[in-house]
C-alpha cells in the first residue's frame, strides 16, 4: 500500500511547521518530515513534536500556519489554532472511495488528546470533480473503506485486532443530507475504540459535488463549533 497521503496527515497531527507543499501530493499547514517512512506515518501525532524532530528544534514547537493555510483555501476558513490538510483523490489509504478531486480536513488543537473537549472532533470536505450522488448505503461503504483504510496504514504496530469491527453507517436526514454514526479505533495515539457521531452533505459544485462532514464523540465540547466551520464550507469559484 502507498502510505504518501497518510503520511502528510500523520506531519499534520504531529504538529509539523509551516507552510508549503508536502510530499505525496498533499498541501498543508504543516512541512513533512525529512522523509515520510511507515515509522514516522505510523507515530503517534498527539505527541507535539514532529516524529524525529529534536526536543526544542523548529520542527518539534512551531505552530502551524492557519493564515497561510486560509489565504491558500479562500472557500473555507481555517479557525485561529487549527490545522488543516489538503490530499488529492484516489486516496493513497483508501483506493476503494473512488472520486476526483480532494479531500480538505480541519483538525482542532486537541484532536488527538484523549484529556482534550476537542478529542477526534473534526470537519472535512471532499471536492470532487465527478458527480458523487451517494445515497445512504453508498456513503456508509465508502466511510468504512475510508476508515479501515486510514487505521490499517496507521497501524504498523498492529495494535488494533478488530479491524473488521470498523464501520460507518449513514442514515438519510433530508434533502442531501445524512446522520453519521462511525466505530472506529485511534490508531494514531491510544489504540482503543471510538465512536463518532456527525452529519454529512452533499451540495452540487458544478459539474461535481462538495460533500461536507462534521464528526465527533457525543462528549464533544465544540459539536456548535465544528456545525458552524461546516456550514462556512464553499464551492471553489
Amino acid at each position: 500500500m502507498k502510505l504518501g497521503s497518510l503520511g502528510i496527515l500523520a506531519c499534520l497531527l504531529a504538529a509539523c511547521s509551516s507552510s508549503g507543499s508536502s510530499a505525496g501530493g498533499g498541501t498543508g499547514s504543516g512541512a513533512p518530515p525529512a522523509a515520510a517512512t511507515p515509522a514516522t506515518q505510523a507515530a503517534a501525532p498527539g505527541a507535539a513534536a514532529t516524529p524525529g524532530a529534536p526536543a526544542g528544534s523548529a520542527a518539534a514547537a512551531a505552530p502551524a500556519a492557519p493564515a497561510a493555510a486560509a489565504q491558500a483555501d479562500p472557500q473555507w476558513a481555517v479557525p485561529a489554532g487549527w490545522r488543516t490538510e489538503v490530499i488529492p483523490f484516489p486516496l493513497d489509504f483508501a483506493p476503494a472511495v473512488e472520486h476526483q478531486g480532494q479531500e480538505v480536513l480541519r483538525f482542532p488543537p486537541g484532536f488527538l488528546d484523549p484529556a482534550s473537549g476537542d478529542y477526534w472532533s473534526y470537519a472535512f470536505v471532499w471536492r470532487t470533480e465527478d458527480p458523487a450522488e451517494l445515497g445512504a448505503a453508498a456513503l456508509g461503504t465508502e466511510l468504512t473503506a475510508y476508515f479501515r483504510g486510514l487505521i490499517a496504514a496507521v497501524d504498523q504496530k498492529q495494535r488494533i485486532q478488530a479491524r473488521g469491527e470498523i464501520v460507518a453507517r449513514a442514515e438519510p436526514d433530508g434533502a442531501g443530507r445524512f446522520r453519521l454514526a462511525v466505530h472506529a479505533f485511534d490508531a494514531f495515539k491510544t489504540a482503543e475504540p471510538i465512536d463518532l457521531t456527525g452529519w454529512a452533505q452533499r451540495r452540487p459544485c458544478r459539474a461535481g459535488a462538495l460533500w461536507v462532514f462534521v464528526l465527533a464523540p457525543a462528549k464533544t465540547a465544540i459539536r456548535s463549533q465544528l456545525d458552524e466551520l461546516a456550514r462556512g464550507a464553499s464551492c471553489p469559484t
